[in-house]
């Protein structure tokens, strides 16, 4: 099997927490059957392998500022986390096979939030996103019709470059039930490229 046709099996999704300092991590929907690293090499990568911070989600309304960080790993994933720091082991993300990062697509997002299950009723909620360099526009489609412009970064990790960005949707918005629904990838023409849904609010 190639490494192309393996990567639409290995992207997988990935949720890190930490207690006293030890890694406590788990990989979901991952489908390795049996090649390459397996599960225990990507968690140990994951511990040891640095990470790049490719943009920041500023604090506001007494929510911490964030980190949207970049680790290619030795286990031949590249993942997208958001975290407090570099440091963290507390991380959520996603990681997809390195010959094929966005998965055979033009984005490489990440949803989190805090509270719910209703809109509502969340404290906070952060989009961090990674693209090729063809794309030029982000944009957030919302339940309301409206649209948010994600702030892109054009940033290089290890001689490759992309285009990063993390945001942290306004408060306003989430108590009065407007929720993001789909992000769209654009060209340098504004036409769309790319879209995906968030499954959040739906």
């Amino acid at each position: 099997m190639s490494k192309m046709a393996k990567a639409r099996r290995w992207s997988v999704l990935v949720a890190v927490l930490a207690a006293g300092g030890t890694f406590a991590g788990a990989v979901i929907a991952s489908q390795f059957g049996g090649r390459g690293p397996g599960p225990e090499g990507l968690e140990a990568a994951i511990r040891t392998d640095p990470v790049f911070e490719v943009a920041e989600i500023p604090a506001e309304g007494g929510l911490g500022k964030r980190g949207v960080f970049v680790q290619p790993t030795s286990a031949g994933f590249v993942c997208l986390w958001d975290a407090s720091n570099a440091t963290s082991r507390a991380r959520l993300g996603g990681c997809n096979d390195e010959d094929d990062p966005f998965n055979g697509q033009k984005l490489f997002v990440s949803l989190a939030y805090e509270g719910g299950p209703a809109v509502a009723e969340v404290k906070d909620a952060r989009l961090i996103g990674l693209v090729p360099l063809e794309v030029a526009g982000v944009d957030v489609l919302m339940s309301d019709g409206t649209r948010r412009a994600m702030p892109l970064r054009t940033v290089s990790v290890r001689g490759t470059a992309y285009r990063a960005f993390g945001y942290r949707f306004k408060r306003a918005d989430l108590r009065a039930g407007v929720a993001p629904t789909t992000v769209v990838a654009l060209d340098v023409a504004g036409r769309e490229i790319d879209r995906q849904a968030t499954g959040f609010g739906g």
